[in-house]
């Protein structure tokens, strides 16, 4: 491995800070994704249970004791429900502000498994155009060598290999990166959904309370 590098060149060392900045970010997102994976089915089923039930505290210690982004936005949603039952707001108030509570915390629960993504797109991007570069010195220096002492094998070949190494490793920091950011917001889009679906059945099963009460 450390023939490789020395082989590749300067544009080396950005590549393998490149490969370690990328490594940290997966394993970091997916340390993430995996803590905030939740039956979030079971939990809007027991929520609307509970709400249906009139049982509104016990709704929001369910989403208390929850983790992940759909049990946070529930909570924020049924904790500005509970407080304007109690100050007897009336129901298009209430159903108005619980929604737009719910909407508007959505990106606030996202956040979190949002952070870093950015890290990927930019270790896909930036290690093929350090290969690229060094694709670019290796030939320089392989037509240099060839250009000072003749057809020199030896010369050329280091260029070569310079070009053909710093190409391969940018493109296999690239990959990895590139599919993990993609396999990271499809999760985060499938969440996106979760949380409308939430949103609507919250506000179906409050409107469907208040009108039984």
């Amino acid at each position: 491995m450390l023939e490789y590098i020395l082989d590749g060149g300067i544009c080396m060392w950005p590549l393998m800070a490149c490969s370690l900045i990328a490594m940290a970010a997966l394993i970091d997102r997916t340390r993430v994704f995996r803590a905030a994976a939740f039956d979030n089915y079971s939990l809007r089923q027991k929520v609307l249970e509970a709400l249906g039930d009139g049982r509104l505290n016990e709704a929001v210690e369910l989403c208390m004791n929850s983790k992940g982004p759909i049990a946070a936005v529930l909570l924020v949603g049924l904790d500005k429900y509970r407080r304007l039952l109690k100050s007897g707001r009336s129901l298009t108030e209430i159903e108005g502000n619980v929604s737009k509570s719910m909407e508007d915390y959505a990106s606030h629960a996202l956040e979190p498994l949002e952070r870093r993504l950015n890290l990927l797109t930019m270790m896909a991007t930036i290690a093929p155009l350090l290969g690229m570069t060094g694709t670019v010195t290796g030939m320089i220096n392989a037509f240099c060598s060839m250009a000072s002492t003749g057809v020199d094998a030896e010369g050329v070949a280091s260029g070569i290999a310079e070009a053909l190494i710093t190409t391969a490793v940018g493109l296999f920091i690239a990959m990895p990166a590139a599919a993990g950011y993609n396999i990271f917001m499809k999760q985060i889009d499938r969440y996106i959904l979760e949380i409308e679906l939430t949103v609507r059945e919250v506000m179906d099963q409050i409107s469907l309370g208040s009108r039984r009460a």
